[in-house]
């Protein structure tokens, strides 16, 4: 049985642990491994439930619907069909652990209880613990008579575990797993890679996103470069560019090629991986223009990664990179349109250099007369644009604009739905374009 654990909180979930405790959930895979454990699950995913330290910008307002969440806790869940196990416990314990470092970043903080506070790691390694024999117990009491599961053999193992806890532990287990599951990784990437340049695949599924995995961390004034990769991408669409049976496309960027395979991890059939190698400080040190090439280029290197193991179409990639080049980063591009047979409306956007906003443009036009209104709607933060402009619907008289279900506590304070009356604004002087009079 495989056993995962993530923490969970407002906004965010997925990842694991830091620092000295970042391998110990590993440390009890192997010892669960090594101590012939049966179970008739395969799969024993735990998540760590903890209140918000901050909220990032666009969410705010959905630490009261967590709250409310985080009070029916703990759930549990056990899927016989697909032998799988999910239980998510309270865990105030984490919330420096997993937060304290980041929280300076943000505007939108807050406290916890006193009580929670200044944990040191091997307190948490032992409180980690005592939420392994929680989740047992929760397991046992909902265990039916077909069910297998060794209890006493995990039982003993956390045991053992928690008994060897000191600072020095912990270091050392950490260095040692840090260094097995690179290793591990690296190996699993290479394995895959060539799996894939073995195989006789068809390109038959066209493309739908690109995405850049950083493996450090991008300061948020950098955000925007991401944007070539959605500039690339639509390039790719309108050339028709197809892959085999998968449809995204990542690039994991990093210091080393080796530091990129680490992370190039397929798990699913429908997305892969391409590796890029861009050295942290390499993009940092340079100046606008250059960390824009440097981006395009390890855009480029990803992709071209990709085409040689899986055969694909190389010149449309060299193509797209090329008008993404001739486009810019800093470019006004469509995000979504709408049109009918008279009625045609475009939202676009460009990024604000060194923000993590863009500005957002409306564009209606009148098919038949040409006539176009055009003005700047306002300008929000990238993360939000994609759920507050969810769906368009375009009629003669009227525009609605509506937004992703559960946007509510993230729009607070805006218009959710947005209604344009076509006339009025096809009509108004301060938005008609000048070349459609």
């Amino acid at each position: 049985m495989k056993i995962y654990l993530s923490p969970r909180t407002v906004g965010t979930s997925g990842g694991g642990l830091k620092g000295n405790l970042q391998y110990l959930d590993r440390l009890i895979q192997n010892e669960l491994d090594k101590s012939n454990f049966q179970s008739s699950f395969n799969e024993l995913w735990l998540s760590l439930a903890c209140p918000a330290m901050y909220v990032v910008p666009g969410i705010v307002g959905m630490e009261v619907t967590f709250s409310k969440y985080y009070q029916t806790f703990p759930y549990s869940r056990m899927n016989r069909k697909f032998k799988t196990i999910d239980i998510t416990l309270k865990a105030p314990e984490f919330s420096e652990h997993f937060q304290k470092e980041e929280q300076i970043n943000y505007t939108d903080k807050f406290e916890i209880a006193a009580e929670y506070k200044n944990i040191s790691e091997p307190e948490l390694a032992k409180i980690l613990i005592d939420k392994y024999f929680e989740a047992l117990q929760i397991i046992k009491s909902k265990l039916k008579k077909e069910d297998v599961f060794d209890f006493d053999i995990f039982e003993n193992i956390l045991t053992t575990i928690k008994k060897k806890i000191t600072l020095e532990f912990l270091i050392q287990t950490s260095k040692e797993e840090n260094i097995n599951s690179q290793k591990a990784q690296i190996e699993s990437s290479k394995t895959k890679r060539q799996e894939r340049i073995s195989k006789n695949l068809i390109s038959d599924t066209l493309i739908r996103d690109i995405r850049l995995s950083f493996a450090y961390k991008l300061p948020r004034a950098l955000f925007y470069l991401n944007r070539y990769a959605d500039i690339v991408l639509r390039q790719l669409i309108h050339n028709d560019f197809k892959c085999p049976h998968y449809h995204h496309l990542y690039v994991s960027i990093a210091d080393t090629k080796e530091e990129a395979l680490k992370r190039a991890i397929i798990v699913e059939d429908w997305f892969t991986y391409g590796i890029a190698v861009l050295q942290e400080q390499t993009l940092l040190k340079a100046d606008h223009s250059e960390q824009q090439q440097l981006v395009l280029t390890a855009i480029k290197d990803g992709l071209l990664d990709i085409a040689e193991i899986d055969k694909l179409d190389k010149e449309k990639i060299l193509k797209a990179i090329n008008e993404a080049r001739e486009i810019g980063v800093l470019s006004e591009i469509i995000f979504k349109a709408k049109e009918n047979n008279k009625i045609a409306f475009a939202i676009s956007t460009k990024t604000i250099l060194g923000q993590n906003e863009e500005e957002i443009y409306f564009t209606i036009i009148d098919k038949e007369t040409n006539k176009t209104a055009r003005w700047k709607f306002g300008q929000e933060n990238i993360f939000l644009i994609a759920g507050w402009f969810g769906a368009i619907n375009v009629t003669n008289k009227k525009i609605t604009i509506k937004p992703r279900a559960n946007m509510d506590l993230v729009l607070e304070g805006k218009q959710k739905i947005i209604e344009l009356d076509v006339e009025k604004e096809l009509a108004d002087l301060t938005k008609i374009d000048q070349n459609s009079r």
